[in-house]
């Protein structure tokens, strides 16, 4: 089957938010009077998305609370803590693009925190599947069948790229070719700017070829 469109992964695949996480993070704890959160602290109860996180920090009956002050907080860390697009992310948008895939991004992110973080990191794609379109989030694979179906596309007509075992484990469940980026140990790619070429050499069609 000829792969006709890409699906990303936002934070840490095509945007660098780990700073205005972090200081969401802490900003929230500490309107709800807790302590504030070390960086080793919030290391090691990181989970799949922003709530999952604050529950390992605060506690289920309090994550509500928690994430109304992450978001509240969110625009504001923003401005103070720009969010770059991750190496080689806008060129490797612009290629794939000009081999005429679609493109879409799945996020466990808000669609308002994800609209901000895409725009503050100069990247356009029309596509986005966010935290509210779904009702079980990453790893579970409802948001990347949202996206593909958004696309026209079967799970064999796409692939995933993303930069956590979470996300390796979303394409999975998903039925999608995955590649992992990045620095996590077993990364297919350094970095999106390698994904491209990748396609081009193995999953579309040889020039000249039907399909």
């Amino acid at each position: 089957m000829t792969v006709r469109g890409v699906i990303l992964d936002l934070d840490g695949t095509l945007v660098e938010s780990r700073g205005v996480h972090v200081s969401c993070l802490r900003a929230a704890c500490q309107d709800l009077g807790l302590p504030r959160p070390s960086a080793a602290l919030i290391a090691t109860r990181s989970a799949a998305t922003d709530r999952a996180t604050l529950v390992r920090l605060v506690g289920e009956p309090l994550a509500e609370r928690a994430m109304a002050a992450y978001n509240a907080h969110f625009p504001l860390a923003l401005a103070e803590a720009p969010a770059p697009p991750r190496p080689g992310a806008a060129e490797a948008i612009e290629e794939l693009a000009a081999l005429g895939l679609a493109l879409g991004v799945c996020t466990g992110r808000s669609r308002a925190a994800a609209a901000l973080l895409l725009t503050a990191a100069g990247l356009d794609i029309p596509l986005l599947v966010a935290r509210e379109d779904v009702d079980e989030p990453k790893p579970a694979p409802e948001g990347l069948h949202r996206a593909r179906g958004l696309l026209g596309l079967s799970a064999a007509e796409v692939v995933f790229a993303g930069d956590t075992a979470h996300d390796v484990r979303q394409g999975e469940a998903a039925g999608i070719a995955t590649y992992l980026v990045g620095g996590a140990p077993g990364a297919a790619l350094a970095s999106l700017a390698g994904l491209p070429a990748l396609l081009t050499a193995s999953l579309l069609p040889a020039a000249g070829s039907e399909g």
